[in-house]
């Protein structure tokens, strides 16, 4: 049995994409009401904020800024972010999180590993601060005992400090380890490179590659008894 499990948060835990298009598309008619920019307008214009600023910050945490993608939105549309930037956050943020529900099964799965006496990190490219949010409202945040963000180390997945961070505050061995995460590269082959045994949630995606490992559809598959000893 491993002594130690991490997991990815956006898109492992809960469905990242579903949220992030209900999200944007309260934002984009709150923009519209408030700012007098149209949906399609601020689509574009936020699509090309989000290319300007991951360009400049690349891989960094704060380069997945929501502040700093509205800001530069608005900048180039000529509207003065002191006016509108912490409303649309907020709007953002707070529909997301509002309506975010975890995967079936997650809640039980990581119960169980809490009361096995498991050690549970979370790692992600993302800032801490929403992060903590969303595990709350997920109520995830209970069975949790470490998180690691790009933020904390300067670096994101599938860079080795990241999943190294997370084993040293479990005080566990990479082969003592379990890994769960949705993206192939940036998890999957990240975890495996550093030793940790890694398990691809894909949910109910079509993917391709990655036949070495083992994928997870559910936090309920008949795979997953054997983290409490059972036979699957």
């Amino acid at each position: 049995m491993y002594k130690g499990v991490i997991f990815d948060i956006d898109g492992t835990l809960y469905d990242y994409q579903a949220n992030d298009v209900r999200a944007m598309k309260d934002l984009c008619a709150f923009v519209e009401r408030t700012v007098g920019v149209d949906e399609k307008t601020f689509r574009a214009t936020y699509s090309q904020a989000r290319t300007i600023v991951r360009g400049r910050l690349k891989d960094t945490a704060a380069s997945h800024s929501r502040v700093l993608l509205m800001q530069t939105a608005l900048e180039l549309l000529g509207k003065n972010p002191f006016n509108h930037i912490l409303q649309m956050y907020d709007v953002y943020w707070n529909y997301f999180i509002d309506n975010m529900r975890p995967y079936d099964g997650a809640i039980d799965f990581l119960r169980g590993l809490k009361a096995a006496g498991v050690k549970i990190s979370v790692c992600t490219d993302m800032t801490a601060h929403v992060q903590y949010r969303k595990l709350a409202a997920l109520k995830l945040d209970r069975y949790v005992d470490f998180m690691v963000t790009s933020e904390e180390t300067g670096y994101e997945k599938p860079a080795p400090i990241m999943f190294e961070f997370a084993l040293k505050k479990m005080h566990v061995a990479a082969n003592e380890a379990a890994y769960f995460g949705d993206s192939l590269e940036r998890d999957i082959q990240g975890a495996a490179n550093v030793g940790i045994d890694p398990y691809w949630f894909v949910a109910d995606r079509e993917v391709s590659g990655g036949e070495q490992f083992k994928k997870i559809r559910t936090y309920r598959d008949a795979e997953l008894r054997k983290f409490f000893g059972e036979q699957s």
